[in-house]
């Protein structure tokens, strides 16, 4: 460009073609301001604009003839510095690319691989080959304020040409690769808070939270229902009369559900007022509801290991104490009900198939023993389950207004701090299934 000659390489190489760009701009303004009568001025400036955009297409074609001949990023490069890393990465494209012509000069985010594109790129890092392609790379960029919601969804699904990238910027922290590694994990960006539950009354909180989801019209599930007449029968006798409370407390002979009088009980208990007859009622219901949740867990592990519960005791006596444990402990529960069709939960049959299959402290041999494990703790693994159903709302929702199940496995499986993961959701909002894909082992 005016006789300066240019590589595609150099860290300003568009520095003089923008400052070009403002001039033509501002001649061309001029020229519009111009009157009739400045005849000379007006050849002057359209000689001036003439000349800035033949100089300026030279410039460009010089650049695309680089770039057809070696052009700075592949996408074997890209995972070798970005994508293997999960790097949050600012990118400029080449300024007369066609990834610059659809979102823009510059974008930031994290580029994204299916589990079959990471697994290929990750083996040709082992093999240390020198192959570089021109490749379309996909990239997450939603907090980019400055693109539509369609940019985004076509950068997320069908993405860019390597070859269209000029330079990357990204921070200068270690790079630490999640991927493929082997050993326990933790959940990034975790803050601990220590909470003291000494004045905490469960039953306040639990009647607050139901009441403030009822009366925004918000769905719960049968055991929230449950918990919520209880609650409010416990508050105030008088509520069972309620329409609303006789519609989800009540049999069809009219009785009491068992479940709801278990909460009721459960209530006074934490209260400290209940009386001895209502004591041994709540002892017997508790004790029918562990014999429920005993028979599902002889049927998992008869699936896993076809032993009967006796011999599993005595080979694994740790973790059928914690599989009694939480037969008394374990509550149904809504995981994430924000801005989601239908409460997405969890019940006693959806955790033992997810926890015994796929966690380590609970791992069992059997037909399932090369199951892909968990890396996190067993605490940690129900909040790995709501950050993975967080970022699926949207596919989520739109299967289960059509009454589907939602099911993502496979090449499009979630990927989430270096684990591809496959999830299973009922039509009705419960959890099926939900667990790793990969099994990473010391190399």
């Amino acid at each position: 460009m005016f006789g300066i000659e240019h590589k595609i390489t150099d860290g300003s190489l568009y520095l003089l073609s923008d400052m070009i760009d403002g001039l033509s701009l501002s001649a061309i303004e001029e020229l519009k301001r111009l009157p009739e009568s400045e005849t000379i001025k007006k050849l002057e400036l359209k000689a001036k604009i003439e000349w800035y955009k033949v100089e300026t297409e030279k410039f460009q074609k010089d650049i695309n003839d680089q770039l057809k001949e070696k052009f700075q990023f592949s996408s074997e490069d890209l995972y070798a510095m970005y994508g293997q890393y999960d790097k949050y990465i600012s990118i400029e494209f080449h300024k007369f690319s066609e990834s610059a012509k659809k979102f823009g000069r510059n974008i930031s985010g994290i580029i994204k691989y299916l589990k079959s594109e990471r697994e290929q790129f990750d083996s040709l890092l082992t093999q240390n080959t020198t192959q570089r392609t021109d490749g379309l790379i996909k990239i997450d960029c939603d907090q980019e304020k400055d693109l539509t919601i369609q940019q985004k969804i076509e950068l997320k699904e069908l993405g860019f040409r390597s070859s269209d990238v000029y330079q990357i910027l990204t921070t200068n922290l270690p790079k630490v690769k999640s991927y493929d590694q082997p050993g326990r994990k933790e959940i990034p960006n975790t803050i601990t808070v220590n909470f003291d539950p000494t004045d905490f009354d469960p039953n306040s909180a639990f009647f607050w939270l139901y009441g403030q989801k009822v009366k925004h019209g918000e769905q719960l599930i049968d055991d929230e229902w449950a918990r919520f007449c209880a609650l409010s029968i416990f508050f105030d006798p008088e509520s069972q009369n309620v329409d609303i409370i006789k519609e989800h407390s009540l049999n069809p002979d009219g009785s009491l559900k068992s479940i709801v009088r278990l909460y009721e009980l459960e209530a006074k208990f934490n209260s400290k007022i209940i009386k001895p007859e209502e004591l041994s009622e709540f002892n017997d219901l508790l004790k029918s509801r562990r014999e429920q949740r005993i028979e599902a867990i002889k049927y998992e592990i008869k699936r896993s290991t076809n032993k009967k519960l006796e011999v599993f005791e005595t080979e694994y006596p740790e973790i059928y104490k914690e599989l009694m444990k939480s037969t008394v402990q374990f509550q149904d529960e809504s995981l994430v009900y924000f801005h989601m069709e239908k409460p997405i939960y969890w019940d006693y049959e959806g955790f033992l198939h997810i926890y015994l299959r796929h966690c380590d402290e609970l791992a069992i041999e059997g037909h399932h023993e090369t199951k892909t494990k968990f890396q996190y703790t067993q605490e940690d693994i129900k909040r790995i389950l709501k950050i993975a159903i967080d970022r699926l709302t949207p596919q989520i929702n739109e299967r289960l207004k059509e009454g589907k199940d939602f099911r993502l496995y496979g090449d499009k499986s979630l990927y989430f701090n270096g684990n591809h993961y496959a999830l299973h959701i009922l039509e009705t909002g419960r959890v099926a299934a939900f667990h790793p894909l990969e099994n990473p082992t010391k190399k």
